[in-house]
């Protein structure tokens, strides 16, 4: 079975008989989560998953394999989920056998890993590309099993689930507004559900109205992002956390931290890619297109182009992968977001141009 939108998905998973293998990822995280939400919803009944849950960063596989071949008795089905699957954590023969073991699941068992903060593809030419690391991983589901993709949905899209969700909470939203929010947002799934909670908190299952707006979402954070990203690479601290400050300085609580931090990690995404364009001395048109940015984000592109320049490549991957290890800490750790984001800034501050980061 080949790759499937998320519908087509959770039709499959609700036959009789469905797909054993489920490879569930894709720069819409928020529908990335939903979605695995509801595939277990439909195959457990929503019974708890502690004996069939397996960690990312290090798969145990003689117990995987026990679980592969265990049919369940009382539930109609064992569901085995990995959540966020590292490949950097495992070495190729260890994929191998987990692969190995994957090809003589029993019947009534199904494996999902669901890939909720690590990314495993980039976009080129408006189409998802697998990451080297991933590649064999990916092609392996998408030939044996079913290889999910949430893409990234553009405002129009998002506009319709905004103002569908308000409908459902006693509110409503205009078209016009709804696709301002998404853009306001960066069409960023995870931080619309977090700022369309407070606006719905506002207007108190009345209408949102532009003032509501204006008054508790932010207008498009870019400027402070990339204003953030040049005092963090340019070892300037002080600046670096007086724009963390106004950048949250309308709210400290886990969502709005977590916006925060999608937003930065956007903005370093895009400040690499304009780095690996200049490099190939490539247009910020070109740029965009080759890395699928919707109409309404070329700026980004040129904004990054703009202020890459003192910037290194070594020195901006480090600084993704501690917002991704900073992301995943968030949503798996008791520690307070803030602190977590705080951390992370002071890492960043400390990884040096050849990306490298500095002793503590």
């Amino acid at each position: 079975m080949p790759r499937l939108a998320a519908n087509d998905l959770l039709r499959e998973i609700g036959k009789e008989n469905p797909p054993q293998l489920v490879f569930l990822c894709g720069e819409d995280t928020l529908a990335v989560a939903e979605t695995e939400k509801k595939i277990l919803k439909k195959l457990t009944d929503g019974s708890a998953l502690s004996d069939s849950a397996f960690d990312g960063q290090a798969v145990d596989l003689d117990r995987l394999a026990d679980a592969c071949t265990f049919c369940p008795m009382f539930q109609p089905y064992n569901v085995i989920l990995i959540r966020d699957f590292d490949a950097d954590m495992h070495a190729p023969s260890v994929i191998d056998t987990m692969l190995g073991i994957f090809e003589g699941i029993a019947p009534r068992v199904v494996v999902l890993i669901a890939m909720r903060a690590l990314p495993t593809y980039e976009i080129k030419r408006n189409a998802p590309v697998f990451l080297p690391k991933y590649k064999k991983l990916m092609t392996f589901f998408e030939k044996q099993g079913v290889l999910c993709i949430c893409e990234k949905r553009n405002a129009i899209m998002l506009a319709k689930q905004i103002t569908e969700r308000a409908k459902r909470h006693g509110s409503e939203i205009d078209r016009r507004l709804a696709e301002e929010l998404a853009n306001r947002c960066l069409c960023d799934s995870t931080l619309i559900h977090t700022e369309l909670d407070k606006l719905l908190a506002c207007a108190d299952g009345g209408p949102i109205t532009a003032e509501m707006l204006d008054a508790l979402t932010a207008a498009l954070p870019d400027a402070d992002a990339f204003r953030l990203a040049r005092a963090v690479t340019g070892g300037n601290g002080k600046a670096a956390f007086r724009l963390l400050r106004d950048l949250t300085a309308k709210s400290e609580d886990s969502k709005t931290i977590l916006g925060v931090l999608t937003v930065l990690s956007m903005t370093f995404m895009d400040l690499y890619r304009a780095k690996l364009g200049q490099g190939a001395v490539r247009q910020a048109e070109t740029i965009a297109a080759d890395f699928g940015y919707p109409k309404n984000r070329e700026f980004a592109v040129r904004n990054a182009m703009r202020d890459c320049g003192s910037m290194t490549v070594p020195q901006l991957r480090t600084c993704i992968r501690i917002l991704r290890e900073t992301d995943k800490s968030c949503k798996s750790s008791r520690t307070a977001p803030r602190l977590l984001l705080e951390q992370a800034l002071v890492r960043m501050l400390q990884v040096r141009r050849d990306g490298s980061e500095a002793a503590g």
